[in-house]
C-alpha cells in the first residue's frame, strides 16, 4: 500500500500539470472562437494563436531537449497575450487619458465637469465618457490640459510605464520579467488607454513600505478602499492615519479651487453613473455585475472581504487586491492587475494558468483566474511553499 501511495503521488505531480495545458488550450479557443485578426474582419484568432504556439513550443522543445508542462504553458500565453495586445491596437489610443484631459478643459473653463443626468447609450467617442474621479484630482487635471498634448502624452505614457515597471519589481518581478509583464493584457490594456490604474499599481505594491498609498489609491479609484482595509486587519494604525491625513490635507488645499458645490456634483454624478449601467452595460464591463444581480455581486463583494481577512501579513494584503477586483462596481482589464501579487503565490503551473486565463478575449472567462486563487488558498499543493509575492518585505510586517 505504501508503494502505491508513494507511485501515485508523482505520478499525479506529473498529470495534473499537463491537464492544465490541456484546460488552457481549451479555454483559449473556446474564448476566442469568434475573434479576428488583426481586426473584426480579419483572420480568425484560434488558428493563429493555435500555429504561434505549436511553433514556439517546438522551438522550446529543440532548445531545451524536453518538455515541461509550464514552459508550454509559459509559450502559449506569451503567444496569447501577444495576439491580444495586437487586437488592443484597434482600440482608441489613450482614450482614458483624453477623459482626463477634457475634465481638466472644462474644469478651467467653468463647465460641468461630473454626469448630471443618466447615459441611454455608450458614446462613440470613448474621451467623453463620464469623469468619476473626486474633485482634488481636476487641479491636476487642469495642468495636463494647458501642456501642450504631444508632451502629456508622451509623458503620461512613459510616466505609467516607469511606475508600472518599479510596481512589479516591488512585488518581486526581475527587471527582464517587470519589462515583459507590460505585455500582459490588463497591463498592456491600461498602457494603451492611459488608465490611472496602471500607475497607481506602484501605490498597492509599495504597502509593505509605505501602507498610506493603500489610502490615497482611493483618490484616484474610490473602490480601491477596500484594499484600505489591509491596514485595519494589520493595525497599521500609524499608516492609516497618515493617508487619511493626506487626503484631508489635499482635500483642503484644493478646496479654494474646486469649491464644496463641486462634491455635490461628483456624488450625483456617482449616483447616476449608477443608475446609467443597467442601460448601458459597457459601462460595467467585466465586473461581476455584468453578470450577477446586484445584491449578489455586493455578498460576492462581502464574501471576498471575509476571504481576505483570514489571510496573515502579506498573504492578506495579496488577498484584499483579489477583493478590490471582486467589489469594483465597474470593472476593466486593467483593474486586474491588483489581482497579480495573489497570482504570483501560486505554484508556476498556477501562475501561468492564471495568466493565461487573462491573457484572451476578456469576459466571464477571467473570473476563473479568481476562482483559481481563492480554491489555491483551501486546497493543499497549490500555493507555493517558498517565494512569492514581495520577497524583500517579509520583515516588515
Amino acid at each position: 500500500m505504501t508503494g502505491a501511495i508513494r507511485r501515485n503521488g508523482p505520478d499525479r505531480d506529473r498529470v495534473l500539470p499537463w491537464l492544465a495545458v490541456v484546460g488552457l488550450i481549451v479555454y483559449i479557443l473556446v474564448a476566442v472562437y469568434d475573434w479576428r485578426l488583426p481586426s473584426h474582419d480579419g483572420t480568425s484568432f484560434g488558428p493563429v494563436w493555435a500555429a504561434l504556439s505549436a511553433l514556439s513550443v517546438a522551438t522550446v522543445r529543440i532548445l531545451r531537449g524536453r518538455w515541461e508542462p509550464v514552459v508550454v504553458l509559459a509559450a502559449m500565453t506569451a503567444v496569447a497575450a501577444l495576439l491580444t495586445d495586437l487586437v488592443q491596437l484597434n482600440g482608441q489610443f489613450l482614450r482614458d487619458l483624453g477623459i482626463y484631459v477634457r475634465a481638466g478643459e472644462h474644469f478651467a473653463a467653468a463647465v460641468p465637469v461630473y454626469l448630471a443626468a443618466a447615459l441611454t447609450e455608450a458614446p462613440v467617442d470613448m474621451t467623453t465618457y463620464p469623469f468619476l474621479y473626486p474633485p482634488p484630482t481636476l487641479p491636476f487635471a487642469a495642468i495636463l490640459a494647458a501642456l501642450p498634448r504631444p508632451f502629456v502624452d508622451a509623458g503620461w505614457l512613459v510616466g505609467s510605464g516607469l511606475a508600472a515597471v518599479w510596481g512589479l519589481r516591488l512585488v518581486g518581478l526581475s527587471t527582464r520579467w517587470a519589462l515583459a509583464a507590460l505585455l500582459w493584457p490588463p497591463i498592456f490594456q491600461g498602457l494603451y488607454v492611459g488608465n490611472v490604474a496602471v500607475p497607481a499599481f506602484v501605490l498597492f505594491a509599495a504597502a509593505p513600505w509605505f501602507g498610506a498609498g493603500l489610502i490615497l489609491a482611493a483618490l484616484l479609484k474610490p473602490y480601491s478602499a477596500i484594499a484600505g482595509l489591509w491596514l485595519v486587519h494589520q493595525r497599521r494604525w500609524g499608516q492609516l492615519g497618515l493617508g487619511l491625513a493626506l487626503i484631508a490635507a489635499l482635500a483642503l488645499v484644493t478646496l479654494p479651487l474646486v469649491g464644496v458645490d463641486l462634491w455635490r456634483r461628483w456624488i450625483d454624478g456617482l449616483r447616476w453613473y449608477a443608475v446609467s449601467q443597467p442601460a448601458v452595460p459597457a459601462l460595467l464591463a467585466l465586473s461581476l455585475g455584468a453578470y450577477l444581480p446586484g445584491w449578489l455581486q455586493l455578498a460576492a463583494a462581502v464574501g471576498a472581504i471575509g476571504w481576505s481577512w483570514l489571510g496573515r501579513g502579506l498573504d492578506g494584503l495579496a488577498r484584499f487586491g483579489v477583493a478590490t477586483v471582486v467589489g469594483s462596481p465597474s470593472l476593466f482589464a486593467h483593474g486586474f492587475v491588483v489581482a497579480l501579487p495573489a497570482f504570483l503565490a501560486l505554484r508556476p503551473v498556477g501562475l501561468w494558468l492564471a495568466i493565461g486565463i487573462t491573457s484572451v478575449a476578456p469576459g466571464l472567462g477571467w473570473w476563473l483566474s479568481i476562482v483559481l486563487v481563492v480554491v489555491a488558498s483551501v486546497v493543499g499543493g497549490l500555493r507555493r511553499q517558498t517565494g512569492g509575492p514581495w520577497p524583500g518585505a517579509y520583515g516588515t510586517v
